[in-house]
């Protein structure tokens, strides 16, 4: 059967669902999941002045927002991640771009950044099922970190409940699968060359699940023939230098993102962590060296 693509644009990304089926019924999903993802891109955008995350980072050291149980799930998760990574993974680190302009070419001093990351810290957040207060007036929360994988599989949802059974959800790199094609041979999914970021440095064929790239080439800059890259270490403030890229395969979107995120932040100690994760993955460290446990 012919593959239908619906292509559009979210989350300052280009998307784009490829589905095997009845054109009527998967045009109808296509928009039910778009949908869905413009959803969760209007209600956790940092962007999006109306959004629950704007309220919240306006009411930083003023007063509790109310939150729901979507929220209270995610923000449950993020705690999680905090916690295995031993503060590496923080979703209030995001305010590091207030000194970080990567069109500048030029690198903060350490006292921008001391005064940044006096601010940050999961730990200064108190939060329960209902509610969030951040401590500090210049404290922000930032879904950045896992908001498109997640987006990701709930477009997956969508697509599955509505009884689409052959497809892949396409958020910006961040790939879920909703079922192996009808001859089960899989879907070919491409892994970038982190210094040809145009071309694929492997190839790999996915029946199920998800799969996700973390890499210092999307966003970076050079100054002195060094590159400082997009991903900042929320305890130093500085750009991590050890991985050119990770790619995590795992069963949901929102995993992998994650776990390939937390790798890129552990630098020297990812691979071991990897490998205890019992999940597969590629790493390639700045120096073009490829690491993986298949």
């Amino acid at each position: 059967m012919e593959i239908i693509s619906h292509e559009f644009t979210a989350m300052a990304s280009p998307c784009r669902f490829l589905l095997i089926g009845d054109a009527k019924a998967v045009e109808s999903a296509c928009i039910q999941a778009e949908q869905e993802v413009h959803r969760i891109e209007q209600k956790y955008s940092r962007y999006n002045s109306d959004s629950l995350l704007t309220q919240i980072n306006k009411q930083a050291g003023k007063q509790a927002v109310e939150i729901d149980a979507e929220t209270a799930g995610l923000l449950n998760y993020a705690q999680q991640c905090y916690e295995q990574s031993e503060g590496l993974f923080d979703i209030t680190s995001g305010i590091l771009r207030k000194v970080w302009d990567f069109k500048s070419n030029k690198l903060p001093n350490q006292a921008q950044l001391d005064h940044v990351l006096a601010n940050i810290g999961w730990n200064l957040v108190e939060w329960d099922n209902q509610q969030i207060f951040l401590s500090k007036p210049d404290m922000e929360l930032d879904f950045g970190g896992f908001g498109k994988e997640y987006a990701a599989d709930r477009a997956a949802e969508v697509f599955i409940n509505l009884g689409i059974q052959h497809g892949l959800v396409d958020l910006g790199g961040d790939i879920r699968i909703i079922g192996d094609k009808p001859d089960r041979s899989g879907w070919a999914i491409g892994i970038r060359n982190p210094n040809q970021p145009e071309n694929a440095i492997s190839t790999l064929i996915l029946h199920q699940g998800a799969m996700t790239t973390s890499g210092n080439y999307e966003r970076f800059m050079m100054v002195n023939d060094k590159r400082y890259c997009h991903i900042l270490n929320p305890k130093t403030g500085w750009p991590i230098n050890h991985w050119a890229s990770v790619t995590v395969l795992a069963s949901q979107c929102l995993v992998a993102g994650s776990l390939s995120t937390l790798a890129m932040l552990a630098e020297e100690e990812a691979q071991e962590w990897l490998q205890s994760q019992q999940i597969p993955f590629l790493a390639i460290d700045t120096q073009g060296n490829q690491f993986s446990n298949q």
